[in-house]
């Protein structure tokens, strides 16, 4: 696999591929085909909506698989064909996946470890997203890429108190952080790791901004002074501190990563 383009993870400024794109379900798909070899590969999408928001029958790859994720009670069957690329297939998230060790190139985790982390409200966060980049791993082939966007446990917007009880897979549950994100992913075994800040939001990207610390100020200055013309000068100044003392990749609410499975 060849690695991902230097501007991919740094300031806004930078050709990271996805400025071209008008669309948000393009620029959407131009995140996740970034690290990702589209010439005889095979990706897998987990999700635990009604439908995957990234795989479909047009990605150029050879195969291409979109598995929910549910509760107990439903056994894990294989991949079905929609179309020629696209399968689709379902499993409980407390079984085994139902894949072949070093099925896959791609993994996408679209939300997909917070999701998992609100469907078990009794476990920490962070130890249910550790399982599952392990378990991800495992069905990676070797020099495969599992990339993901998630929100930020580091951002004071993501903050909130679990209570006990049942949680939906719906409730905004942040599974990791600007400094935990690549600690769980290098926990898993993962290597290359990228960790970004994502803006304005997964369902409308437009930025991604490597949270390592002189990137991330580049990046954030630059979005600063786009913006500064309608700011007063208090706020400005209040802002420009914040960029300066690297804060935004903390406060930011949303995060985009990606790691290698090591060949």
């Amino acid at each position: 696999m060849p690695e991902i383009e230097p501007g991919a993870c740094g300031e806004p400024t930078g050709d990271s591929g996805l400025r071209p794109y008008e669309l948000a379900s393009a620029r959407l798909r131009a995140i996740y085909q970034l690290p990702a070899v589209l010439e005889h590969a095979a990706v897998v999408e987990f999700h635990l909506g009604d439908h995957g928001r990234v795989v479909d029958g047009e990605w150029p790859v050879d195969l291409a698989v979109s598995c929910r994720l549910v509760a107990d009670g439903c056994p894990s069957s294989i991949a079905m064909p929609v179309s020629k690329r696209l399968h689709s297939c379902q499993a409980s998230y407390n079984q085994p996946l139902p894949f072949h060790a070093a099925s896959f190139d791609l993994a996408i985790l679209h939300h997909t470890l917070d999701d998992l982390a609100a469907a078990f409200p009794q476990r920490r966060p962070r130890e249910v997203a550790d399982e599952w980049l392990i378990r991800i791993a495992s069905i990676l082939r070797p020099g495969g890429v599992v990339a993901g966007c998630g929100l930020n446990a580091s951002s004071p917007r993501c903050w909130r108190w679990r209570k006990g009880g049942a949680t939906s897979a719906t409730s905004d549950v942040a599974a990791l952080g600007v400094r935990s994100c690549q600690g769980a992913l290098l926990g898993a075994g993962y290597r290359d790791i990228q960790v970004c800040n994502l803006w304005p939001d997964p369902q409308a990207p437009s930025t991604i901004a490597a949270v390592e610390g002189e990137a991330s100020r580049r990046a954030f200055r630059y979005a600063l002074e786009s913006s500064r013309a309608s700011l007063s000068r208090s706020g400005y100044l209040v802002r420009r501190a914040v960029v300066e003392l690297g804060l935004n990749r903390l406060l930011e609410r949303h995060l985009f990563y990606w790691g290698r499975r090591p060949c």
